[in-house]
């Protein structure tokens, strides 16, 4: 028994032993256990970082840039947009942005993109323009159109190139050449081309040089100008974003006034009246005087046909026959054009019925053919001079108001009173020109 309990010692001794090489071995592995998984999770977060990196670059390196290339001067949005002002810019700039949106995601090629949008144009030429051709509205608010549109978004800007010649193409050329070439540049759409096949040369030679798949023809005239069909680009059209005819003055030659005057009966002279004209709400009867100021008569294009027909149809009586009487007719605006009365003694609001100053200054009589004044007089240029003159003797409605008057400068109404600081009615509290700074002197414009 005594043997087999030294045994048992000796044993446990080297039992003992056993077990402490074991744990300094378990410590060892568990060491390099804890550094090799350390070093795992490096490796792992090294990995994350570079898949992540690589495709940022791919993101990056993927064409997601939509541009837009607009000639302002061609591919012009429609007057009564810009006659709404800033809401007109902004409702022009969310139009234009769905519309493209929409057509490039039904592409079924990439899910997000850029849009820019550069509009190049002459914006004294473009109001110009506006006032020849009737629209005085849309000349009024340009400014504010132009505002509205460039702060819709920080990538649409409208762009005053001046009045330099083809200054509008000179640029969209120079962004052309520069924005297709990029590899990030997916789309341009190309708008205001349509018009004018003086870009076909430039666009011909990028499609040559393998990028007619990023091009697209925004269309804006409702026909292309001669060239374009034969390019084979796709077209995208936004229905009532611009006009789809070239604009044209209303009136087309001078010629058709010259001959009226040498076939019309001249106006006698009388003293001058310096009584105001009458007004009713929308509607103003003219009391001219013999005081003009060297401007021709308004030409639209209403009263190019109206002057047609008295130059094409033969005048059988004439008011300034003492037998006539005009009050008989029912209607005044009904039938053919006649002249006014040279016997007649001022003032002229006494012709009957007077002479429509919305219609003759205007072109804007609301009430047409029921109005009560006259639409079917033959006016020659010193009957126009009158009816201006005396029309500013009486305050613009929207002025007096001390609101904006959407005709602005072409306004046929006063926005000051002629007599400005020297009106003695004003200090009776009697004048008509009741708007602020309606009695100040006018700003010499700067030069």
């Amino acid at each position: 028994l005594s043997d087999e309990i030294v045994k048992l010692v000796s044993n446990e001794a080297s039992f003992q032993d056993k077990i402490r090489k074991l744990e300094e071995e378990l410590g060892v592995y568990k060491r390099i256990f804890s550094d090799t998984n350390l070093e795992k999770k490096r490796w792992e977060e090294r990995y994350e970082q570079l898949k992540h990196d690589t495709e940022k670059q791919q993101e990056s390196a993927q064409a997601s840039r939509v541009i837009v290339l607009l000639d302002g001067d061609g591919a012009i949005f429609t007057p009564q947009l810009i006659a709404l002002g800033q809401s007109g810019g902004h409702k022009v700039a969310s139009q234009l942005s769905e519309s493209i949106k929409t057509h490039i995601l039904s592409l079924d090629e990439i899910r997000q993109f850029q849009l820019s949008v550069y509009v190049f144009f002459n914006r004294r030429g473009l109001a110009d323009t506006f006032n020849r051709c009737g629209h005085h509205a849309a000349k009024a608010r340009l400014e504010d159109f132009i505002t509205g549109f460039n702060q819709a978004t920080e990538r649409f800007m409208m762009v005053d190139v001046g009045s330099g010649k083809e200054a509008a193409d000179a640029k969209i050329k120079a962004y052309l050449e520069d924005e297709i070439r990029l590899p990030q540049t997916y789309k341009i759409l190309f708008g205001g081309s349509c018009h004018d096949n003086g870009y076909i040369t430039t666009i011909r030679s990028h499609i040559t040089s393998g990028f007619k798949q990023k091009l697209i023809l925004l269309k804006s005239y409702a026909e292309h100008a001669a060239g374009f069909d034969n390019l084979d680009l796709p077209v995208l059209s936004i229905p009532g974003l611009f006009i789809s005819q070239k604009l044209a003055a209303s009136v087309p030659i001078q010629d058709s006034f010259t001959t009226l005057g040498n076939q019309s009966s001249p106006l006698s002279h009388s003293p001058a009246s310096d009584t105001p004209v009458r007004t009713d709400g929308s509607q103003t009867a003219a009391e001219p005087s013999d005081r003009g100021f060297g401007s021709s008569p308004p030409t639209t294009y209403s009263r190019i046909l109206l002057k047609k027909v008295e130059l094409s149809s033969t005048i059988d009586s004439d008011s300034s026959s003492d037998n006539n009487d005009e009050d008989s007719l029912p209607n005044h605006n009904v039938g053919g054009t006649r002249r006014l009365n040279p016997k007649l003694i001022r003032p002229r609001s006494s012709e009957k019925p007077p002479p429509c100053t919305l219609f003759y200054l205007a072109d804007n009589c609301k009430h047409g053919s029921d109005c009560r004044y006259a639409h079917n007089y033959i006016l020659e240029a010193e009957h126009y001079d009158e009816m201006k003159l005396n029309a500013r003797k009486s305050p613009c409605p929207a002025a007096n108001k001390n609101e904006i008057c959407t005709w602005g400068d072409s306004c046929c109404y006063g926005h000051t009173c002629p007599l400005v600081a020297k009106c003695h009615f004003l200090k009776m509290g009697k004048c008509k020109f009741v708007g602020a700074d309606m009695h100040k002197e006018p700003k010499e414009p700067k030069n």
